[in-house]
Formats: structure tokens, C-alpha cells, sequence
């Protein structure tokens, strides 16, 4: 009996300081430096954000929005160094389909119209995902100066087999051609 009560307070506490830990309405997710995003991603490059459509996912399981990426500057990798104008298919989880609501927060939100610089990793059949959700994602103004926005991301960091809450740092706003030249130094071009 005494086994059973120690079990349940043990329990008890460890639930009660996993909600504490983390906000409800967030994501976890690893704070990675442009190094870390530039070498975990397949393709970067500056995109034009086209027309999305909402519907479900190849097994039926989730909702997904399937935008359309028009490549306006490739700068790392796979689809991006294929030249020319190139329009790849980003998919996300989360959306509205038949009066069912799915949200990942933390993800990227892109617009119609929107330009911005993009972090991508392959899925299944040829459609493209953030490598690091809104992480992966830096909007740029009409100014052409770029920002990330992390709004509902919870972050961390490896600190050796644990991973520890850091906050969000201050996004620095920079001229978008800079973040250009730093991604493909980083990708090992010029």
C-alpha cells in the first residue's frame, strides 16, 4: 500500500512539473543557429508565396495546407540550384477541411503575395517541409529587410542528453541581401 502512494505522489509530482515547464500554448522545439538551420536544410532559397489549398494527408490521419513557392533566388541545395523560376509545394500540418480545424503552433504562417527566405527539408512525393518551423522562416518587408517571427514556439537547448528552456532570442531585423550572403557562405559558396 505504502509502494502504491509513494507511485501516485511520485506520479503526481512528476505531471505537475511537466506542466509547469513549458507554456500550454506553445511548441517545443530546439533553438538552432543559421549554421544549424543552413547545414539540417536541403533547400534554401528566396521564395514568392503563392496560392494554398487545405485537404487531408496522404494517410488520411491530419489536415495539411499545401502552398505553392514560387524560387525567385535559390541559395542552397537540391531544388534550389536547378535555375530558373521553379514552383515547389510546401506542406504543413494544421488548416480548416470539412468543418474540422487542425493548428501546429509555432509553425510559419506565409501570405499570398509574400516574400520571404525559406528553410526546407524533402517530404514524400516531391512536396517540400520547414526544416524548423517558423524557425525556418524569415519574412521580408518591402523595405527588403527580413525578420523571423516565433510567435508560439517554446524553445531550448542541448545542454549534453538534456535539453534546457532558453528564451526567445531578440530576432535582430537585417537587410534581407545580407541574410542571402550569409546563408550561401554558410552553405559553402562564395
Amino acid at each position: 500500500m505504502k509502494r502504491s502512494v509513494n507511485a501516485v505522489l511520485s506520479l503526481s509530482a512528476a505531471v505537475a512539473l511537466l506542466c509547469f515547464g513549458a507554456p500550454a500554448d506553445a511548441t517545443t522545439a530546439v533553438l538552432l543557429s543559421r549554421e544549424e538551420l543552413v547545414r539540417k536544410s536541403a533547400t534554401v532559397a528566396r521564395v514568392t508565396v503563392g496560392k494554398s489549398y487545405t485537404t487531408e494527408s496522404d494517410d488520411g490521419k491530419s489536415i495539411v495546407t499545401r502552398t505553392e513557392l514560387t524560387v525567385t533566388q535559390p541559395l542552397k541545395g537540391g531544388e534550389a540550384d536547378k535555375g530558373g523560376a521553379k514552383v515547389i509545394v510546401l506542406e504543413q500540418v494544421g488548416g480548416t477541411y470539412n468543418g474540422k480545424t487542425q493548428r501546429l503552433l509555432g509553425d510559419a504562417a506565409l501570405s499570398p503575395g509574400e516574400d520571404a527566405v525559406v528553410f526546407l527539408r524533402p517530404g514524400d512525393k516531391g512536396r517540400w517541409h520547414f526544416t524548423a518551423l517558423a524557425l525556418s522562416v524569415y519574412h521580408v518587408d518591402t523595405r527588403g529587410l527580413a525578420r523571423r517571427s516565433l510567435e508560439g514556439l517554446h524553445l531550448v537547448r542541448r545542454n549534453g542528453a538534456a535539453l534546457v528552456p532558453v528564451k526567445a532570442p531578440a530576432e535582430e531585423i537585417e537587410p534581407v541581401e545580407s541574410l542571402m550572403t550569409d546563408v550561401v557562405r554558410l552553405a559553402g559558396g562564395k
